[in-house]
């Protein structure tokens, strides 16, 4: 049996990064796979980046409003 050594504390640490390093890191992670799709079907188009980036911008207002929102309602609770 291969035993394989976890650093649990590496990924405790990843999850606390910042939210605009997630959101950056997702999008060239989504823009690198849809380079790789297109060239491997042949099909690549720029509108599918436009998508792609919209979508990320998307997710990110979402999060920020939701932190925003999260905070708010908190701090009504607390009082």
């Amino acid at each position: 049996m291969s035993s394989i050594h976890f650093n649990k504390q590496v990924f405790i640490n990843s999850l606390k990064t910042k939210h605009m390093t997630t959101y950056l890191s997702t999008t060239i992670a989504l823009m690198v796979i849809l380079t790789l799709h297109g060239m491997l079907q042949g099909n690549l188009k720029p509108e599918f980046f436009l998508y792609a980036f919209i979508l990320s911008l998307a997710f990110a207002l979402w999060n920020l409003v939701d932190h925003r929102c999260r905070k708010f309602q908190k701090s009504q609770h607390v009082d």
